[in-house]
């Protein structure tokens, strides 16, 4: 078989080099040789910009050097969102004090940090902002206010409108969407918030829940439960309601025993209302917020907050304090707790079982996505009239949100929560739900420049009551008249 396949070898191989002979003779008025062609690639396929190397809109600028002061809550939490002394090797400190570096080499300033109260004498923060802005001292050119307190401000004229600023924009992925909707109030904004806070991601409330405790009551997996959009309050509530155990035997609920679900009715009740995606707003034909609830829904979602956090057997309800998620979750005495992702963060990192973490359940499976509260620990960004040069401070505000969605957002998210805090793959993909579930509204971030009106349940469950029919009737109009004094306050801005 050898000898004919070399013959054919032969001649094909002879067959090929009189052909390219022949072809080499050029056709008449033909150059004397071809152009040569540049080798065949395959086409290379368009990559994405990764997200530390996704550019903004800012153009190259230069404010020689200038002092801007950032005013901040003096809790520790609250300053560390924007001030880092030094490197120290932990990953969100050091991505807080480059990014803060990376913004003044970048725009040649000097960033400086002023503390103000924590929260517990906040009210004094904002008599000494409204003092400065007033007497037009120049102190801040940025403010870093707490969510609960800050918005009043705005009432009173003391905040440039961020619609029109130079260096702002506001539809970058870094600008928290929900908010810069919901915060909109005729053709104005005062505040606005997203990556440059890490408290919106730290304040977000969460469930967290004890994988061991799960296993041992055969719970079904939750992550499918969520998915399936079948994780709402009826479903917690069955879920819960037959795992009461008396550890201590006294005969009495406490902490010390063993629960389907531990929680509060304060700040953790908040959160059944964005949890419920209430609205409480509507807008008018200029824009401007006008009080519009839904009755039916909020008498719904009332009785069946009363009946998980006081007719469950099941469910441990603290009447006046947060939930301390150590003394139940981290000794695998609950299977759930309602907490805020900080909670999740500071006490669960070295808990000997596993947790996952879950958004809020819905009202019922009718309802169109999850929503996820974050709790007034959150801080709004806002400009004073007397900033001494806002178009810096907006430009710094610009710089500070982009830089943190590309490099302290992926330290605290993606490495500190998603990779040291959670255990496996479903709970990071529940923190992605949880994270892009957050809705900010208008109600809930003026709620006591207002009247208070998104504090329904927090009202109403610490007095074990479910009478929202007869709540609302009792407080419906003084209510309206608050939301319309302050409007109008903000008309006259006008």
């Amino acid at each position: 078989m050898k000898k004919p396949v070399s013959v054919l070898l032969a001649v094909l191989i002879l067959t090929g080099i009189l052909h390219s002979c022949a072809g080499s003779e050029p056709e008449p008025g033909a150059p004397d040789t071809e152009p040569v062609s540049a080798p065949l690639s395959e086409p290379q396929p368009e990559t994405e910009p990764s997200r530390a190397d996704t550019p903004d809109n800012l153009p190259e600028l230069d404010f020689g050097g200038a002092s801007t002061v950032i005013h901040s809550r003096g809790d520790a939490e609250a300053l560390t969102e924007i001030y880092s002394e030094e490197l120290n090797g932990e990953a969100v400190n050091d991505a807080v004090f480059e990014r803060n570096v990376s913004v003044e080499e970048r725009l040649n300033v000097s960033l400086e940090c002023l503390a103000g109260d924590g929260w517990e004498n906040y009210d004094n923060t904002v008599s000494a902002i409204r003092a400065s802005v007033m007497a037009s001292d120049g102190s801040y050119d940025i403010i870093a206010g707490w969510s609960s307190r800050i918005p009043a401000l705005s009432l009173e004229g003391l905040f440039l409108d961020l619609n029109p600023m130079n260096y702002l924009d506001l539809a970058q992925n870094w600008w928290s969407a929900s908010a810069v909707r919901e915060l909109q109030i005729g053709n104005r904004m005062y505040f606005v918030t997203g990556d440059i806070a890490r408290s919106m991601l730290s304040a977000m409330c969460v469930y967290v829940f004890n994988q061991k405790v799960a296993e041992d009551n055969q719970v079904e997996n939750l992550y499918d439960v969520v998915k399936e959009r079948r994780w709402t309050l009826d479903y917690v509530y069955t879920l819960t309601s037959g795992l009461y155990k008396d550890l201590n035997g006294n005969g009495e609920g406490d902490l010390t025993d063993y629960w389907g679900l531990v929680t509060s009715c304060i700040n953790d009740a908040d959160a059944y209302m964005q949890g419920s995606l209430v609205s409480m707003m509507t807008r008018d034909e200029e824009g401007y917020p006008t009080l519009s609830v839904d009755e039916e829904q909020l008498a719904d979602l009332v009785a069946k907050v009363y009946r998980l956090d006081w007719e469950n057997p099941g469910c441990y309800t603290i009447p006046n304090a947060e939930t301390n998620i150590r003394d139940t979750i981290a000794q695998d005495k609950a299977l759930l707790a309602s907490t805020r992702m900080t909670a999740v963060v500071g006490s669960l990192g070295d808990m000997e079982s596993d947790y996952g973490v879950l958004p809020y359940p819905m009202l019922n499976e009718a309802q169109e996505s999850y929503g996820t509260r974050v709790q007034d620990a959150l801080s709004l960004w806002c400009i004073p009239i007397d900033a001494k040069d806002p178009d810096m401070s907006a430009a710094v505000m610009e710089a500070l949100a982009a830089q943190s969605w590309r490099t302290v957002t992926p330290a605290y998210f993606d490495i500190a929560l998603k990779s040291r805090y959670s255990r496996d793959p479903e709970t990071s993909a529940m923190m992605d739900l949880i994270k892009d579930s957050v809705y900010i509204n208008f109600e809930s971030l003026y709620n006591r420049a207002i009247g208070q009106p998104w504090f329904v349940l927090r009202n109403l469950m610490p007095q074990k009551d479910s009478n929202f029919s007869s709540y609302w009737a009792s407080n419906k109009k003084l209510l309206a008249k608050n939301v319309d004094k302050a409007i109008k306050k903000l008309k006259e801005l006008d």
